[in-house]
């Protein structure tokens, strides 16, 4: 599987179904917050992975999307029709110090995901995938420029400013 630093229409179509399924179990679950904050947690867990354009995290977020590109093969073949690629949107911006927090989320998510149940992991790892692909896109991608690494970057300057200053 090649890497890849956009998603197709028919990746898209994954993303939707992981998330519509998603939806569905919160809603059949008596609308228990949860099961809503798993996905939700992926999903920043996944954005998180896509803004690191370069090094171990940026590599693994660009295999997820270059092995959803190639799963999402299906919709095409089943539904008669063509395929393109998204205009994709790379998040762009991340300094040093927002990556010591973003390694640290990445962490958390990977120890989260493993502690958890078989149903919850499923649906941690869906809220990843979505994360990742949907950061890849321009409007996804731009939120994530515009929310999360300004978030990231002040908590890790913030954390670097207190451990030099608690001497």
């Amino acid at each position: 599987m090649t890497p890849a630093t956009a998603i197709n229409v028919s990746t898209l179509a994954i993303v939707l179904v992981l998330f519509i399924l998603h939806v569905r179990t919160f809603i059949k679950g008596g609308k228990d917050p949860k099961i809503l904050l798993s996905g939700i947690g992926g999903m920043i867990s996944g954005s998180s992975l896509a803004m690191c354009v370069g090094g171990a995290l940026g590599v693994v977020a660009t295999w997820i999307v270059g092995t959803t590109n190639a799963a999402s093969v299906v919709a095409p073949w089943a539904t008669g029709t063509g395929d393109r690629a998204l205009v994709s949107g790379a998040p762009q911006g991340l300094t040093m110090e927002g990556g010591l927090v973003v390694l640290a989320v990445g962490v958390l998510s990977w120890v989260c995901i493993r502690e958890a149940g078989k149903k919850e992991r499923i649906r941690q790892i869906g809220g990843v995938i979505c994360g990742v692909c949907l950061t890849y896109t321009a409007g996804f991608g731009g939120l994530v420029n515009s929310t999360l690494i300004p978030l990231y970057n002040g908590v890790g300057a913030q954390s670097v400013a207190f451990v030099e200053n608690l001497g």
